[in-house]
């Protein structure tokens, strides 16, 4: 994925090929601050606007200003333990990193399960949700989308499921 880094935090790349614009989003905050440009000169232009506009709402407001994570980090592993690793990758179909995010998901959400719950969408046929990112990568398939959000955000993701004539259901 392209990003934009200022000021320690760090936006998402995106075009439109329909609108003919470059769009992103401040990333790793809680909270959604959007931004859109022609170029990517306006682009860069309107991320670091948004992120001085962030800062100064997070200070009139006595709120502290959430820091972006990149969501790369190194690990240094025993030998055997990458092995292992690997071949329970290869197992799954999927590369050493995608096996070590799945993992690393996991153990996150079961390690904090009263912090987030996971909601179902799926349309009236069962065909009409799919979620995916400017990156490609998608969310659930043709039939279903699964996301997993803070306690906070789950009424508002039942009403949001129903202004769309979605159902939404536990998949915990």
């Amino acid at each position: 994925m392209n990003t934009l880094k200022y000021k320690g935090y760090i936006g998402s790349v995106a075009y439109s090929e329909a609108d003919k614009v470059f769009f992103g989003k401040i990333e790793g905050i809680d909270g959604l601050v959007n931004y859109e440009g022609e170029s990517v000169a306006e682009l860069t232009t309107a991320f670091e606007q948004a992120v001085d506009d962030y800062l100064i709402f997070c200070e009139e407001h006595g709120v502290k200003p959430d820091k972006s994570y990149t969501g790369t980090f190194n690990v240094r592993i025993s030998p055997v333990t990458h092995r292992a690793l690997a071949q329970m990758a290869k197992a799954a179909g999927i590369s050493i990193n995608a096996y070590v995010k799945k993992v690393l998901d996991e153990a996150v959400r079961q390690s904090s399960p009263g912090h987030s719950h996971a909601i179902k969408y799926y349309g009236e046929d069962r065909a009409a949700a799919y979620l995916a990112e400017p990156d490609g990568n998608c969310y659930g398939n043709m039939s279903t989308i699964t996301l997993r959000l803070p306690a906070k955000d789950l009424e508002f993701a039942k009403d949001l499921a129903g202004r769309m004539s979605w159902k939404a259901e536990a998949a915990d």
